[in-house]
């Protein structure tokens, strides 16, 4: 956990009445051990939550522990902010989609008092990053460099100064390990174990025959740049920032992994199978 942390952050999805359920819960049992927690601001959108607690802005805090409660864009949305990723995340399905969480709000008794005594397992995901025009964005499970529209797109691909291909069609996605059972998989791609340090590289229906998906080593610097472009390139991050795609990008590995805290183990291969919240998590 980071230096000088303090308490616990709420990340909810506002819109669902379990997840604002389960707020009240961990809202209640913060205060019978003793433990300082606080809704995250960001995640209500402007809305006043139901349940009545303190909110605060993410910025302004460093939580030891953040507790996600929805499903797998509720966790996304939340690891945008460099707060969190700090933070040691405990996940609380309550949404459609819940891969990356290990236990549903039916499970969740006393989740507050097994953070703060240390009774679970730390889980580390590696994530990625995108670099261009002096910026750097993580992401946990792909980047996606797309024409977005009906016109072909022409790409060139290097991984560590070598040209790997170069690609005519809809575009590219670069995704990490964990997320190689998401869009990746979608498009053509492999299921990569996540706890297999790896970069995996699809085309978007591409028109190139040669062009297959790649999977390479995680220190490796994947390179793209737009030959030519169909005038409205985007780059969207983990479908929750969505840019103008630069000419050229460049993705390696985040700096830090991002921290789970397992109070059940995530069993991979179940996961992606099932995926869906509730009993089948």
């Amino acid at each position: 956990m980071p230096e000088k942390c303090d308490g616990i952050a709420i990340f909810i999805n506002p819109e669902s009445g379990e997840a604002q359920y389960a707020l009240k819960s961990i809202l209640e049992e913060a205060k019978r051990v003793g433990e300082k927690a606080f809704i995250v601001e960001e995640c209500l959108f402007g809305k006043r939550p139901l349940i009545e607690g303190e909110v605060s802005s993410i910025s302004k805090r460093k939580p030891c522990w953040t507790i996600v409660v929805g499903g797998d864009g509720t966790l996304l949305k939340a690891i945008r902010y460099n707060e969190i990723r700090k933070s040691v995340i405990s996940t609380v399905g309550a949404g459609r989609r819940c891969f990356y969480f290990d236990i549903t709000t039916k499970e969740m008794k006393g989740l507050v008092n097994m953070l703060k005594e240390g009774r679970y397992v730390e889980q580390n995901l590696w994530m990625m990053k995108a670099e261009f025009d002096n910026k750097a964005e993580p992401f946990l499970n792909e980047s996606v460099i797309s024409g977005g529209g009906l016109k072909v797109m022409e790409l060139l691909v290097r991984i560590n100064g070598d040209e790997l291909s170069r690609i005519a069609g809809d575009g590219i996605i670069v995704a990490t390990a964990s997320g190689s059972s998401a869009y990746s998989l979608s498009a053509g791609g492999p299921i990569v174990d996540p706890f297999l340090p790896s970069a995996i590289i699809t085309p978007l229906n591409s028109m190139t025959l040669h062009a297959r998906p790649v999977v390479t080593e995680p220190f490796s610097a994947i390179e793209v740049e737009i030959l030519k472009g169909t005038g409205n390139e985007r780059l969207v991050i983990d479908g929750q920032l969505e840019l103008s795609a630069p000419k050229k990008m460049r993705f390696t590995l985040y700096e830090s992994p991002l921290r789970l805290a397992r109070v059940r183990w995530m069993r991979f291969y179940e996961r992606v199978v099932g995926g869906r919240c509730g009993h089948s998590i």
